[in-house]
Formats: C-alpha cells, structure tokens, sequence
C-alpha cells in the first residue's frame, strides 16, 4: 500500500512537489512560460504567433507570459526568476536592444537550470553586433549563414534522428516544404548555419534540393546545468498553423521543464537529491521501481531495478549529458536531464 504520509515528509524535506495518487489525478502546477517576443509585425510576426499559439499553451498547462521592449527589461535575475521556460522565436536584428550585462543575466538563468527553447529567427538576432552577436551564437549552438544553396530557399524535406531524442517524442516531422511562398501544403524558409558549437547535438536535418547535404535543422546543447533546443522551422503563419509545427513547440516546452506524470519538474526535482548523495540517485520508495538512464542519443547506459529504498551510484558514468528516467509503480515516471560531473 502506498504511504502518502511517507513521501509528503520526504516531499517537504527535499522542496519537492506533492501529488495525490490512486483514482485521483496528479496535481501539476503550470510551467511558466517567457515569450520573448520581438517588435516587428512583418513577417518574423511574434505577436501574430502568440495569439496562435496561446491556445495551444493554454490547453496544455503552459502558463504564456509575452514580454517585448526594445529595453528587454526582464533580462534581470529578479524578472527571470519567474519562469521555468524561455520560448525565443525572433527579435529585432539590428543587436542595438540587448546589452552585455543582460546577455550575461540570460545565460546564468539557463545555466542555473533552466532551458531556453529557440525557433527560426532567433539565430538571425544580434547577427551584425560583434561580441554580442558571438556569444549569442556560441549560446544558441551556431550562428545564421544563410537561406539554401542557388535558388533553393525552401524548407525541404525534413528527418529526425532515430532513436527519437525526448524533446521530440509524440511529435511529428513537417511535411516537405513548397518551393515558393504558397505553395502546398505550405512553404517555409530554408536555413543554413555556421560555427557550430563543439558540444551541439543534431537531433534532425533536412535536405532542401537534391545536391545538397543534409543540412542541422533541430539540434540541443547544454549550457552549465541547463539547455538550449533551437529548430529553424517557423518562417511565417504557413507553418505555425501546422499541427505538426505546434506539437514541436509544446514537446519542446514540456522537455525543457521536465514535465512528467508526476509532476515533478525536471532538474529542479531531482536537484536536492543530486546535491545530496552527489553521484548518487536515491529512490526513497520501499516499492518496485526502475532507473533508467540514456546517453544524449538514445543508448541505454545505466539499468537497475529494485523493490525497496536504494541509493544507486552513478560515478562510473563519464562526464557529460544524460536523460535519467526513475519509473515507481503506482506513481509513475518521473524524468529528468542529468549532467554527470567530474
């Protein structure tokens, strides 16, 4: 029999989140989401995608909070604070709006943490502003190159890699992308990118005509405890009315805060309990559960079941990124990003 007074001590210990179990359903607190919008209302419309999109959020317990000034004023720890999330689609491109010191503030936040979740334009931002432009590549993975080979500028044919990465599951790929601007089903923009970062991960490519190489289209990177996830889908309103293209952002959103049927929110859950035992992973349950834990590709690296309370040491993994996985029965999963130390 489950004992809830058990795990409401261990709860309240460790700052976790409580749920009710049984025939009742889990008590889940909506992820706070900063949409970091821009000022244009051309094509590269963030506002026109809000309003598409917040109904998509609103349905799945994402809590949508759009900010856009050309001061970026919430870029200070105290605003940041507020959100579990950062959904990045475009901002202006002239660079002039952002600051050192606030560049700096974002990045501490995701290193703390959190994740920042970036589509299309966002790698067109601060693209001529030197030293900004720079680090917000080296923070995004990569830096806009440009549209496609010859006359090509369509999205092309698009790819996931296999086995499906977890900011990707229950998704589907966009169908190929028109040639020109109306086109069917829809057109989107091709995008190439440049200096790539060493520790980015490819999770899909697409081939936008037939001589070119299957070009980086989604890809993650870590950032301290944190993560970036960047996919250069989203041109216009042709693609954000895709449900394929709003079952991205949403998993996307719904990786980046750890949701799972718990409710226990990604590395923030697990977070004391790393601190604790350090390169050990406590399951403070005497009932059957199972640890699971996957490299960044997919290849199961660390397996361990047991039916009681068990401290399991995660040391002997190398340094780097993993997806965790602890599965208890009667409560089901919860899941998170571990980054193993030295």
């Amino acid at each position: 029999m489950l004992n809830l007074n058990k795990w409401n001590c261990f709860a309240t210990k460790f700052g976790l989140m409580t749920f009710v179990v049984g025939t009742l359903s889990f008590a889940q607190s909506p992820i706070r989401v900063l949409f970091w919008g821009g000022t244009t209302t051309t094509t590269h419309n963030s506002r026109a995608l809000r309003d598409t999109l917040t109904p998509v959020f609103a349905a799945n317990n994402l809590t949508l909070n759009y900010r856009e000034a050309t001061s970026h004023s919430w870029l200070n720890p105290d605003s940041l604070a507020q959100y579990d999330v950062a959904f990045l689609y475009t901002t202006d491109q002239t660079g002039t709006d952002m600051s050192a010191t606030q560049l700096s503030n974002f990045i501490s936040w995701i290193a703390a943490g959190h994740v920042a979740v970036a589509f299309h334009g966002s790698t067109n931002t601060y693209l001529n502003n030197g030293t900004l432009s720079a680090n917000w590549g080296n923070l995004l993975g990569g830096l806009f190159l440009d549209h496609g080979n010859g006359t090509s500028d369509n999205g092309g044919t698009i790819t996931f890699k296999q086995p499906l990465h977890a900011s990707l599951t229950g998704t589907t790929a966009l169908p190929t992308s028109a040639t020109a601007t109306g086109g069917q089903p829809y057109w989107d923009e091709g995008r190439r990118h440049k200096s790539f970062t060493s520790d980015t991960i490819i999770l899909a490519r697409s081939r936008m005509n037939t001589v070119d190489t299957a070009t980086p289209w989604i890809w993650v990177r870590a950032q301290g405890n944190g993560w970036v996830y960047y996919n250069c889908s989203g041109h216009d309103g042709q693609t954000w009315k895709r449900p394929e293209f709003k079952g991205q952002v949403v998993q996307a959103i719904k990786w980046g805060a750890g949701i799972a049927t718990t409710g226990l929110r990604g590395r923030a859950a697990l977070q004391p309990l790393l601190d604790l035992h350090q390169s050990q992973i406590a399951v403070p349950f005497d009932e059957p559960h199972t640890v699971r834990i996957t490299d960044m590709t997919g290849k199961k690296v660390f397996f361990r079941s047991g039916s009681k309370a068990s401290n399991y040491d995660l040391s002997p993994l190398p340094q780097g990124a993993y997806y965790l996985e602890v599965l208890i029965s009667n409560k089901g999963a919860f899941r998170s990003l571990y980054l193993q130390k030295p």
